[in-house]
């Protein structure tokens, strides 16, 4: 059941919202470029929005690249393991990249409340709206890697489990 919320929000909501970001910075950056240098009169706001933006984009995209486990790794060492060896090497991998994760959230929300009361220049909006961005992916993040853990453990398990038995 958990993993069918996470999947549907991923999936469905997450990557919408990516694709609407995307479109919104792309459309701002050229509306920007547009107003500079053919008009020459920049617009206010074109530059800190697609900023925004890209913060957010990232943040988000972190989130579904952890679910799809498409984040950078090098493998050129574990590769050479026993599958065992690299289960339980992921696994190490992924308790120590949570507690990372966990104090990433905790700094982020920190932030967010902190930087809330002020407003950003442009959009006068909080900007505790950009440092959000951090603990939304943070928690994405963690979600994914929790549930991948949970199965790295599964598998583990069963293979000591056909260990015991031979």
């Amino acid at each position: 059941m958990f993993e069918k919320i996470i999947n549907f929000i991923s999936e469905k909501f997450i990557n919408k919202i990516i694709v609407l970001f995307f479109i919104v910075m792309s459309g701002s950056v050229f509306v920007q470029i547009l107003f500079r240098y053919c008009f020459h009169k920049p617009i206010y706001w074109s530059e800190e929005l697609p900023r925004v933006m890209l913060i957010w984009l990232t943040f988000l995209g972190a989130g579904v690249a952890a679910k799809r486990r498409t984040h950078l790794g090098i493998t050129l060492l574990t590769s050479k393991l026993s599958p065992e060896k690299q289960v339980v090497l992921q696994l190490i991998a992924n308790f120590l990249t949570m507690a990372f994760l966990l104090v990433l959230i905790y700094g982020g929300v920190v932030m967010t409340i902190l930087t809330m009361p002020n407003r950003s220049a442009a959009l006068q909006m909080p900007t505790g709206l950009v440092y959000l961005a951090v603990p939304v992916g943070g928690t994405m993040m963690f979600f994914h890697l929790f549930n991948q853990t949970i199965k790295l453990v599964k598998m583990l398990s069963k293979q000591g489990d056909r260990g015991a038995k031979i």
